[in-house]
């Protein structure tokens, strides 16, 4: 018997990612560097579910655009978590993303 494997490619979460999917970008001021300029850095968020217009729904948040390599990810590559819920719903890819937003809403994500 002859076994073939097949490997499917999982796609990393990316900027273009939240931009295709509608995510909102945060920008956050970290104070200032030795030459006294602004230390920016970013983040995405996405409400649960996209159009919900309360505040304090349930919000799908990413890692910020300065942490990939504490978290050993490629430079422009995020994960993805649920707010506040300490790594519950991790995504490292856009597949499990999908996956997470229609477990979560009942909805597509695109």
């Amino acid at each position: 018997m002859n076994e073939e494997f097949i490997e499917f490619p999982f796609l990393p979460i990316t900027e273009k990612t939240f931009e295709r999917q509608g995510w909102e970008k945060i920008i956050e001021n970290d104070g200032e560097d030795e030459d006294s300029e602004p230390i920016t850095f970013y983040y995405w968020i996405l409400h649960l579910p996209k159009d919900n217009p309360d505040e304090n729904c349930p919000v799908l948040i990413s890692t910020t655009n300065d942490s990939y390599k504490e978290l050993g990810l490629k430079k422009g590559e995020y994960l993805v978590e649920i707010e506040n819920f300490y790594s519950l719903g991790q995504c490292n890819t856009e597949e499990e993303l999908q996956i997470l937003y229609r477990a979560l809403t009942g909805s597509p994500i695109e």
